[in-house]
């Protein structure tokens, strides 16, 4: 057919020559290299388009043997690579289809996420294959996850290679120190609209009044998934059965994804100071709380939250941070991936250049923040970092008058030990402040040995041992002895 057209369009046979010869050159030209990178579009309304279906173009693209469509609708820039090619999306997707070559499905099967650090929306994506003409072949799922930008080009992508080789996580059980008789969940609302979120209040028996621990929503829904863990469940419950009430609650960025990512400005105090306040207000109104004695507990980057939200309620009995972040919020991005792509002390070419990718953004970021450069296009909205200028949590709790128990793993994965370090240097001299290290513990406070399973889908709880230790600070009662060695880091101290 390719012939017969030019013939009727050049009428030689000359003319049909070269043009089966352009034919035949564009066709071995790789998608790659036809390509040309979608150039960012930052006067564009933030996610001003339907991420969803954003997200299953691109997918669908791979399907149809469309790579250049795909290879056009990534942001080159976000991955660091000087050209489309090395992102080799064909690759990728031999390993997602695995040999199918008919895509029956595309479906979302979690909510769209906004992680308002990276300015990104996340969308996780279940594809079904199907063999049609290929009886031998059997069925597939494969589970994939794109980042978004504001302007719609594809920052991220990735292949959840555990959930499609083992199926979906298993269902947690609940934990083991938590008995069902010994505390009562009752489902309550925090804040007001347009961002009411759904809660779990994990009661003791009794009349009370009890202590209570608000644990911080970010970025995810109330049980605190940690793969097929549930990490923010069970410190919950493991409270409720030890005696103190604890409240947990979806993130912002989880129940309202998209709304919060088309907000013109969205700092952390949407993002979750807020909901936080809120969430200590309504515990105040039970008669069964005692007002006087209600704890906001923050695990990871949430640290950043919890010290802000003590600063407004100075009326709070406590702050429980474990595995904190420190340092400054523009550079929690690139410092975080650093430490995962540390891990299994393998560091890829990828992982190198995505770490690179977010410090030049941090220095850019720092440049603006010191007013030594003007605003630029960074494709992230740089009002949430700029609210955030020169504010280090580990530094802001030196002027809190709050009482803090710190807790940490050694075996942390997440955050940096530079960060612990950090952390426990400027609690040191505060005799308000309370410190532990557990060994073998990760970031979520889970015990490495005591969990059970397949290397990439360990199954456990949050250790028993932490929640005591919780609960004992929360009624006052915390060895005596001073942070003097690392040894009593390991044997629980107080700073002062």
């Amino acid at each position: 057919m390719g012939a017969a057209l030019a013939f009727g369009l050049f009428g030689s046979g000359l003319a049909v020559l070269i043009a089966l010869t352009l034919l035949i050159n564009a066709a071995t030209v790789p998608a790659c290299e036809a390509a040309t990178p979608a150039p960012p579009d930052f006067e564009a309304a933030p996610f001003a388009f339907e991420p969803e279906a954003q997200a299953r173009t691109f997918v669908q693209a791979m399907a149809d043997g469309s790579f250049r469509t795909a290879y056009e609708m990534v942001a080159l820039e976000e991955f660091g690579g000087a050209s489309l090619c090395e992102l080799n999306l064909e690759h990728f997707w031999r390993a997602v289809a695995n040999g199918h070559t008919t895509l029956l499905s595309v479906e979302r099967f979690s909510p769209l996420v906004y992680a308002a650090v990276y300015d990104y929306l996340s969308i996780r994506l279940r594809l079904t294959f199907g063999a049609e003409g290929e009886p031998e072949q059997p069925a597939r799922e494969a589970y994939i996850e794109v980042l978004l930008t504001p302007d719609g080009r594809t920052a991220s992508y990735g292949y959840f290679s555990v959930l499609t080789q083992l199926g979906p996580p298993p269902e947690s059980p609940p934990p083991p120190y938590a008995a069902a008789e010994s505390f009562a969940e009752s489902q309550v609302t925090v804040g007001t609209a347009p961002w009411e979120l759904d809660g779990t209040l994990a009661m003791p028996p009794g009349v009370g009044p009890f202590p209570a621990v608000v644990i911080l929503g970010r970025g995810g829904g109330r049980d605190g998934m940690e793969g097929a863990n549930k990490r923010d469940r069970d410190i919950a419950q493991g409270l409720a059965a030890h005696g103190v009430a604890a409240l947990r609650y979806d993130s912002r960025s989880w129940a309202y994804g998209l709304e919060a990512a088309r907000q013109p400005e969205f700092t952390m105090a949407d993002e979750t100071v807020d909901d936080a306040l809120a969430a200590v207000a309504l515990l105040r109104q039970m008669p069964r709380i005692d007002p006087d004695k209600i704890y906001v507990l923050g695990i990871g980057f949430a640290s950043f939250a919890s010290v802000r939200a003590a600063h407004l309620d100075s009326e709070l009995a406590g702050l429980i941070l474990i595995s904190p972040s420190a340092g400054l919020i523009w550079d929690w991005a690139w410092r975080a991936h650093q430490e995962r792509a540390d891990v299994d002390e393998v560091v890829t070419e990828q992982e190198a250049r995505e770490v690179e990718v977010l410090k030049a953004r941090a220095a850019t970021i720092a440049a603006v923040a010191a007013g030594t450069a003007p605003p630029p296009d960074l494709g992230v909205r740089i009002d949430y970092h700029l609210n955030l200028v020169t504010y280090r949590p580990e530094r802001a709790s030196r002027t809190l008058k709050t009482p803090i128990l710190a807790l940490f793993g050694d075996r942390d994965g997440v955050v940096p030990i530079d960060d612990h370090e950090a952390w426990i240097s400027n609690l040191l001299g505060r005799p308000d402040a309370a410190i532990r290290v557990y060994e073998g513990h990760s970031h979520g406070m889970f015990d490495v040995l005591k969990m059970s399973g397949p290397e990439t889908r360990r199954q456990g709880h949050v250790d028993e041992e932490v929640i005591v230790d919780i609960v004992a600070w929360v009624k006052g009662d915390w060895p005596e002895q001073s942070c003097r060695g690392i040894e009593h880091w390991y044997a629980g101290c107080r700073g002062g």
